[in-house]
């Protein structure tokens, strides 16, 4: 069964009797939700039915095991914060030893601060771990040392993402010293480091493969892409072909992430003819456009001064209720307010896009829709920033207006032309 259909089915139940899971079947249902590939959502569920046990006295609140089944839910997720709570509230309940016997236990607190993309904290209670087993080990200890080799690897990618290949590579060299590091995807985000970095020149990306190579690493997709991408970064315009020949040799297929690599850089660098070539590759080939490609392409267009195909792309998505990303419509509004009385009719489908409630909250989107004009009378329902934007510039119009009558309250004539200025004002504040 799946892990949606159990959980709807306890929620009927719990609602139409006072039967609660015990101590196991929670253990049991966090074990399947640490199993799933589930979204964050399942952090609030799983804090649900531990809270739910500590609340029943016949069940002597949550055990041990089920404190730290709930530990590894919610670092799986990197969710600090709720790790740290657990931890304290178990110490108070159990002793400050009560996670002595729980081998995973330092590696799963590393974990969550690695996935939180706190690589700092992760390594320094990495290191303090290491140092207690060293200290254990002089003193005799003949319990065996765990290599905690895979919170090495959730800290190896938590420096990746803060683009520190350094220490990134220090916790490879340990991953490889332990006999594991042999996965393409840790490989793959060393090498995306070197890509996006300016500061490496393109025959370190090649190094980064020769050792990929030695170490027994497979390619795979995304180790091709990632190639395009440097290429392509760096201006290197025969490279990314070569490397998309490669793909294609190797029997990979590309992708949408290939192309959405390939044509975000292409359109930002202003390689049009390029970068329409892509387009035309993806329609011959059938690979369906991402929000990405769509967006790049738009944005491609409005720098080529082609802004009739944007806004015949934005009627026939709004007409058809197809699903219009943010970043589609950001573009689409960008190029209304560069002509709002051309493109009057556009304005009113974005503001009905807003009022329906089809555009995600975003800060960006908000700031652009309150220069559209009439947006001041729409319907649009609570978007916080675009309400505060909207207020701002109604208060500073209105002390404009306050200002102008103080100052000169004598001259009819002048007050006559201030009007026509404030007039004026209001309406570019509009639009």
């Amino acid at each position: 069964m799946k892990l949606e259909a159990m959980w709807s089915m306890y929620m009927e139940v719990r609602s139409g009797s006072s039967w609660r899971v015990d101590a196991a079947e929670t253990d049991q249902f966090l074990q399947a939700i640490l199993r799933s590939s589930v979204g964050t959502l399942w952090c609030d569920r799983a804090q649900m039915l531990v809270d739910e046990l500590d609340e029943r006295p016949e069940c002597m609140g949550a055990s041990p095991v089920v404190t730290m089944a709930l530990i590894r839910v919610l670092a799986k997720f990197g969710d600090v914060q709720r790790v740290n709570a657990a931890v304290k509230k178990a110490a108070d309940k159990h002793g400050p030893e009560w996670s002595t016997g729980v081998t995973d236990y330092i590696e799963t607190r590393v974990i969550a601060l690695a996935r939180a993309d706190l690589p700092k904290q992760a390594a320094e209670m990495l290191e303090k771990s290491n140092g207690r087993k060293a200290a254990a080990e002089q003193k005799g200890c003949t319990k065996p040392v765990h290599p905690y080799a895979v919170a090495l690897r959730e800290l190896m990618l938590a420096w990746t993402r803060d683009r520190d290949a350094d220490r990134a590579w220090m916790c490879l060299s340990q991953l490889l010293a332990l006999g594991y590091g042999r996965a393409t995807r840790e490989w793959n985000a060393m090498l995306h480091v070197h890509a996006v970095d300016m500061r490496y020149r393109f025959h370190l990306l090649e190094q980064v493969l020769g050792r990929m190579r030695s170490s027994g690493v497979t390619y795979d997709a995304a180790t091709y892409n990632i190639m395009m991408h440097g290429s392509l970064l760096r201006g290197l315009q025969a490279r990314w072909k070569e490397w998309f020949h490669k793909m294609e040799k190797a029997g990979h297929t590309p992708n949408a992430v290939t192309f959405t690599t390939l044509l975000v850089q292409l359109a930002h660098s202003g390689q049009w003819s390029e970068a329409l070539q892509v387009v035309r590759y993806m329609r011959q080939n059938n690979v369906a456009a991402t929000a990405a490609t769509t967006s790049s392409v738009l944005s491609m267009e409005r720098q080529r001064n082609r802004v009739n195909r944007i806004m015949s792309h934005f009627r026939r998505q709004v007409l058809k209720g197809g699903e219009i990303a943010v970043s589609e419509f950001t573009v689409v509004v960008a190029a209304i307010l560069d002509s709002p009385k051309k493109w009057a009719s556009e304005t009113a489908l974005a503001i009905r896009c807003l009022e329906d409630r089809r555009i995600s909250e975003s800060a960006v989107v908000d700031a652009l829709a309150a220069r559209l004009p009439g947006i001041g009378t729409s319907r649009i329902p609570d978007r916080p920033l675009l309400s505060l934007l909207q207020d701002d510039a109604g208060s500073v119009a209105g002390s404009f207006t306050r200002g102008i009558q103080g100052a000169f309250p004598e001259s009819e004539s002048r007050q006559l032309a201030v009007g026509a200025q404030r007039r004026s004002f209001v309406q570019t504040l509009n639009v």
